[in-house]
């Protein structure tokens, strides 16, 4: 039997029975603002919050760009086939004007969270900018590898990731051209550089100038535990350049045919790579990382580091042992045309 009578609406009115609770309030009424004496008190709470969360954000974004810059400047540096190290003619042009771009823009990201990392709130937000940092760390120790066979030093890397040098490292100081190698200058470490400082913009009310008032901004600090993480990194990619050179010399380079420049001893790159990495090895193995959070993540890197080492002593090796198998004169079925060394 179908029902009878009408259905009540939802609003309440109607031949039904009347709701027994409050009628509901339209959608469109609008709330007083609340009031109280601690309602001034939680706003500020709120918007130091709000503030916060958004500098947090800012911090992140900028890691990630960072990081993804500095691993398109590894890529770069990747396509480099140099016989010995380190190089000793500049970096192609097409791979310097590559690695350019990348790192205008990291100095770019670098300079804009600066204000958020000043005073207290540096070791506050560490954690978000670190990855961004060992990146950078990687990339830059890396090519600096390349040019000079040489481990970057911390001061060095200080310098790099201040995020106020930025005119300088691109070679963008008034009067001067662009440079030819991003690599410019040597740090003299005995001679610290003084961190520059920029002045705050003064702030104006009304008709009225306020007393002006200057801000010392001090550069972004890289930390010691960064940049030892930044060092464990950058073993795999001269782990990735060392099997790649192994694949793409001929036998008789690679047992060291080719003579060194400085002192005359046979030193092709996989032998270079092969002794550089151990003795990285040999120097991050004995440091005593402890049980901090640092000393977990150094742990974890120690052993890729390790597993990297064996993987080019493998592959040198193999290529010693078994190195009669192949014809005089074989190399791998590679494109070099983009290398740089004594290939170009």
């Amino acid at each position: 039997m179908p029902p009878t009578g009408s259905k009540r609406p939802f609003s309440g009115s109607g031949s039904g029975p009347h709701r027994t609770g409050p009628k509901p309030q339209s959608h469109n009424s609008q709330q007083p603002p609340p009031t109280g004496p601690y309602v001034s008190m939680f706003t500020e709470f709120r918007n130091e919050l709000d503030e916060h969360q958004d500098r947090r954000e800012r911090i992140i974004k900028a890691s990630r760009d960072i990081t993804a810059a500095s691993k398109k400047i590894i890529f770069s540096l990747q396509r480099l086939r140099p016989t010995t190290l380190p190089l000793n003619t500049p970096l192609p042009q097409n791979i310097n004007n590559e690695i350019l771009q990348y790192e205008s823009k990291i100095q770019d990201l670098l300079a804009s969270i600066i204000p958020d990392l000043q005073g207290l709130d540096g070791p506050r937000w560490q954690r978000q900018i670190s990855p961004g940092l060992q990146e950078y760390i990687e990339a830059i120790g890396f090519r600096h590898y390349l040019l000079k066979r040489k481990v970057l030093e911390w001061e060095e890397a200080d310098w790099y990731v201040n995020g106020l040098n930025g005119d300088e490292i691109l070679g963008r100081k008034k009067g001067d051209e662009a440079k030819e190698d991003v690599e410019m200058i040597d740090i003299v470490l005995t001679h610290p550089v003084e961190t520059p400082t920029v002045e705050a913009p003064t702030v104006e009310s009304g008709a009225e100038m306020k007393k002006e008032q200057k801000k010392e901004l001090k550069g972004i600090q890289l930390s010691k535990e960064d940049y030892v993480l930044g060092l464990y990194d950058m073993t795999g990619e001269m782990m990735r350049f060392a099997i790649t050179s192994v694949a793409t010399t001929p036998l008789a380079q690679l047992l060291g045919a080719a003579k060194d420049s400085t002192d005359g001893k046979a030193i092709s790159t996989p032998q270079c790579l092969l002794q550089d990495l151990r003795t990285l090895q040999s120097a991050l193995e004995g440091l005593n990382v402890g049980s901090t959070a640092f000393g977990k993540d150094a742990e974890k890197k120690l052993k890729v580091m390790q597993d990297s080492v064996r993987k080019v002593e493998y592959a040198f090796y193999g290529m010693v042992v078994r190195g009669s198998e192949r014809p005089d004169g074989w190399v791998a079925d590679f494109d070099a045309g983009s290398g740089g060394g004594d290939n170009e």
